[in-house]
C-alpha cells in the first residue's frame, strides 16, 4: 500500500527523518517497500501482513506509530446522522453483511472539478481520478480505511437487496467484464437484478457518471471469509475486496458516509438527503471483547521489566481501554482490531513498540538443548569443507512427486495437500535427491569438477511417531582432483578422495562396506561410523539415479546425520615458532621414471631434524646436456626450530644427510 508522508504528517506532525521513519515502521511489522520522492512529497510503499487491515489506511498507519510520537490520534470532522423512517431496504442478509450503512442524496452535482489535494493524493496512492463523487469515496478509504460504493439513483430500481446471486444472473462489471454468478456468489441487487458484486465490484449498469443527478452511497462491514471467496472464485482483487476480505473496522462505515458528506458539501451543491442502517444484534465477534491480562506476563514472557505506566500509555495509544481490576488489567479490544485475541497478543503490542532492537537476544531456559550444537556442529562442517574446495548450496525440501518412489516406501513418503508447483509436491525422505539434482544442474552448464555439500531437514513418516524430522549434512564430488598445471597431477575424484575430506572433517570416523543402501552402488557404499554407532552412508548413486537425473558423470556421495555425531573433545594445539625460517635449495639429476613424490616421500619418511616441509619447485629437461631418460630436479625445504635459532652448522648437517639419502635410494647426482 502506497502512502503519502505529507498527508501522514497531518496526524502525526513530529515525524523524523526519512530514513529513520522507514526503520521505524519496519520495526513495528509495516515492511518498507520502497521509498520514492517527488517534487512535494514522499511515496512510501508498504507490505502489510495479512493480520494488519487495521493499517490499510492513512488513520490507521498513524494510530500505529502514535505511541512512538506520543500522539494521540483525532478522527477529521464528520455529520452526524440521524436514522430516517424513510427506508430503502427490502432485504438484508445480515450473514453477508452484518453493519450495512446507506446514504441516499436524491439531488446532487457531479459535474464540479476534483479539488487539488483529493486528485493529488488518489494519484500518489496509486489511484487514478474518475469524478467528483467516487473520487471523493476512494479519497475517504484512503483516509481512514472504509471501502465505499455508489450507485446512480437514477439507474436503481426499488429498494436495495443485499443476497445470494440468483440461477443464471449477470453481472456487467465496471471493468469491462460480464461475469456469470452463482447462488453462492454475494450480491448487491435493486428490486430487478444485481448491482454488484458485494465488497468486490459494481455493476457498470448503475455506474456514477458526471451527469449523475442522485445518488446512492454504500458503506458497509461484510464478512471477510465471504469476500475473500467471492473474490478468489472470479480472481478479482479490487482496493475494496482488498480491505474487506482482511477485514474492515465494523463500526466504521457510518463515520465514513458522514466525512463523505462533509467533504461532498463543501464542494458541491447537495439537496434533500437522508441515512438508514441496518445492523445484527452482534455485528462481529471481536467487538467489546474484553481482556484480563496479569502485568507480570510482560516481564516473564519479554525477559525484561518494562514499566506499567509505559503498558498503559502504549495501550490506549493504540485503542485500546486499559483498566486496573485489582492485581490485573481489563483490555477492551478495539473495533479495528481483529487479530486480538489473547492476553499474548497484548503483549506483542507492548514489544512492537518497546522496539525488538531493544531485547538483549536468550536462550529460552526450557528450549531444545541440541538446537545451538546442531548450528555450531554444522557451522564446523562447513568451514572444514570449504577450506577443502567445497562449495556450499542451498535446495528447496520439497521435490517432484515420484522423485524417491525408487529408493523410499510410498507410505512413508509425506505429500503436500496444496503444493506451490508441480516440481514441489514431496517433502524429500533423503537428500541425495536435491544433491543429485544439484550435480545435474551444473552438468549441463558444463561445470565438470564439483565438490558441493548442504545441510537440511528430510521428512519420514513414521506409523507411531507421526514425523520423523532428521538434521542431515549431505554431499558430493565428481570430476577431477585439480585444474591442468605443471605441478600437479591431474586424477579424478574417487570414492577414497570423498573419504579422505570426511576424516578431514572428523578424524573418528570410520568406513565399513555396506550393501543395504537402495539409492547406492552395490559395488560401491559404506556405513559410515563413529563410536561403533552409525552416523551416516557414502557411496556411488545408483544407476537408477544415474538415468533419473540423466547424470553420464561418475558421482560420489556422503550423508551425515548431524544429531547423531559427536563432536571432537580433545583438541590439542601447538605452539607457533617466534623465530625465524630457513630455506635451501637442492637442485638433482635423477631417471626420468622417478616420480616428483618418490622425492619427497623418501625424506618425509626419514623425518630430519627441524625440516618442516619440502616441495618440488622445478622440473627440468635437456637432452643435449643430460642425455635421454634424465631429468633435473630442484627441491625445496624450509627449516624451523621451536626453541632457538638455527645455525648453518645445523642445517648443513640435515642437508648433507637428505643428500646421502638420495643418491643411495635414487642414485641421484647434486648438481647444485
Amino acid at each position: 500500500m502506497k502512502i503519502s508522508l505529507n498527508w501522514l504528517k497531518e496526524y502525526v506532525p513530529n515525524i523524523k527523518k526519512n530514513n529513520i521513519f522507514t526503520e521505524e515502521l519496519t520495526s513495528l511489522g509495516l515492511e518498507v517497500s520502497s521509498i520514492v520522492k517527488t517534487k512535494k512529497d514522499t511515496i512510501i510503499d508498504i507490505d502489510m501482513t495479512p493480520n494488519r487491515a487495521d493499517c490499510l489506511s492513512i488513520i490507521g498507519i498513524a494510530r500505529d506509530i502514535s505511541p512512538i510520537y506520543k500522539k494521540k490520534i483525532s478522527l477529521p470532522k464528520y455529520i452526524k446522522f440521524v436514522k430516517s423512517k424513510e427506508n430503502i431496504f427490502s432485504n438484508i442478509d445480515k450473514k453477508i453483511s452484518p453493519s450495512y450503512s446507506v446514504l441516499v442524496i436524491k439531488s446532487i452535482d457531479n459535474s464540479v472539478a476534483t479539488p487539488l489535494f483529493i486528485k493529488e493524493r488518489l494519484e500518489a496512492c496509486g489511484l487514478k481520478k474518475i469524478n467528483f463523487i467516487v473520487d471523493v469515496l476512494n479519497y475517504v478509504m484512503l483516509e481512514n480505511g472504509q471501502p465505499m460504493h455508489a450507485f446512480d439513483g437514477q439507474k436503481f430500481t426499488g429498494n436495495i437487496n443485499v443476497r445470494y446471486a440468483k440461477k443464471n444472473e449477470k453481472l456487467n462489471a465496471l471493468d469491462g467484464q460480464s461475469y456469470a454468478l452463482t447462488t453462492d456468489t454475494p450480491v448487491i441487487s435493486d428490486d430487478e437484478k444485481p448491482q454488484a458484486i458485494a465488497g468486490v465490484i459494481g455493476s457498470e449498469d448503475s455506474s456514477v457518471s458526471v451527469k449523475t443527478k442522485s445518488i446512492i452511497i454504500e458503506s458497509a462491514y461484510f464478512t471477510p471469509n465471504i469476500i475473500r471467496k467471492s473474490s478468489k472464485f472470479f480472481r478479482l482483487q479490487t482496493d475494496s475486496s482488498y480491505r474487506f476480505e482482511r477485514g474492515v473496522d465494523p463500526l466504521l462505515n457510518e463515520y465514513s458516509l458522514g466525512r463523505v458528506l462533509t467533504i461532498l458539501k463543501e464542494y458541491t451543491d447537495i439537496g434533500n438527503y437522508f441515512f438508514n442502517q441496518s445492523s445484527a444484534s452482534k455485528i462481529a465477534k471481536h467487538i467489546d471483547k474484553s481482556i484480563l491480562i496479569n502485568p507480570d506476563l510482560f516481564e516473564s514472557s519479554l525477559g525484561i521489566k518494562i514499566t506499567s505506566s509505559f503498558i498503559v500509555q502504549t495501550l490506549k495509544y493504540l485503542g485500546f481501554n486499559p483498566e486496573k481490576k485489582k492485581a490485573r488489567l481489563k483490555i477492551t479490544v478495539p473495533s479495528h482490531r481483529f487479530d486480538i485475541a489473547i492476553p499474548e497478543d497484548l503483549v506483542e503490542e507492548v514489544a512492537r513498540m518497546y522496539g525488538y532492537n531493544n531485547f538483549t537476544p536468550t536462550l529460552s531456559s526450557n528450549s531444545i538443548n541440541n538446537i545451538g550444537n546442531t548450528s555450531d556442529k554444522t557451522n564446523d562442517y562447513s568451514d572444514s569443507l570449504v577450506a577443502r574446495g567445497y562449495n556450499e548450496v542451498i535446495s528447496f525440501s520439497f521435490i517432484p512427486k515420484g522423485d524417491q518412489d525408487n529408493h523410499i516406501l510410498r507410505p512413508k513418503i509425506i505429500s503436500l495437500m496444496n503444493p506451490i508447483s508441480e516440481d514441489k509436491a514431496e517433502l524429500r525422505g533423503s537428500m541425495v535427491n536435491s544433491i543429485l539434482n544439484t550435480c545435474s544442474y551444473n552438468f549441463s552448464r558444463k561445470n565438470l569438477n564439483l565438490r558441493i555439500f548442504e545441510s537440511g531437514k528430510t521428512y519420514i513418516k513414521h506409523s507411531d511417531k507421526g514425523v520423523i524430522e532428521e538434521n542431515i549434512f549431505a554431499g558430493a564430488i565428481s570430476g577431477v582432483n585439480s585444474e591442468s598445471n605443471l605441478k600437479n597431477d591431474q586424477d579424478k575424484l574417487s570414492f577414497f578422495d570423498l573419504k579422505g575430506d570426511l576424516l578431514s572433517v572428523l578424524p573418528n570416523l570410520s568406513f565399513e562396506t555396506y550393501a543395504g543402501i537402495n539409492y547406492l552402488s552395490k559395488t560401491c557404499q559404506a556405513v559410515i561410523k563413529q563410536n561403533n554407532k552409525i552416523v551416516g552412508y557414502c557411496g556411488e548413486p545408483d544407476k537408477s539415479l544415474y538415468v533419473q537425473y540423466s547424470i553420464k558423470n561418475t558421482i560420489f556421495y556422503f550423508e551425515l546425520m548431524i544429531d547423531k555425531i559427536v563432536g571432537a573433545e580433545d583438541i590439542k594445539y601447538k605452539k607457533i615458532s617466534i623465530f625465524p625460517k630457513i630455506k635451501r635449495d637442492l637442485t638433482i639429476l635423477v631417471d626420468d621414471n622417478i616420480l616428483a613424490n618418490d622425492i619427497t616421500d623418501a625424506v618425509e619418511r626419514k623425518s630430519f631434524n627441524y625440516m618442516i616441509n619440502i616441495k618440488i619447485s622445478d622440473i627440468f629437461y635437456n637432452k643435449a646436456e643430460f642425455g635421454m631418460g634424465k631429468k633435473s630436479m630442484t627441491i625445496e625445504f624450509i627449516f624451523q626450530d621451536k626453541l632457538s635459532t638455527l645455525t648453518d652448522n645445523q642445517i648443513n648437517d640435515e642437508m648433507t644427510k637428505i643428500m646421502s639419502l638420495l643418491k643411495n635410494k635414487h642414485e641421484a647426482i647434486i648438481r647444485t
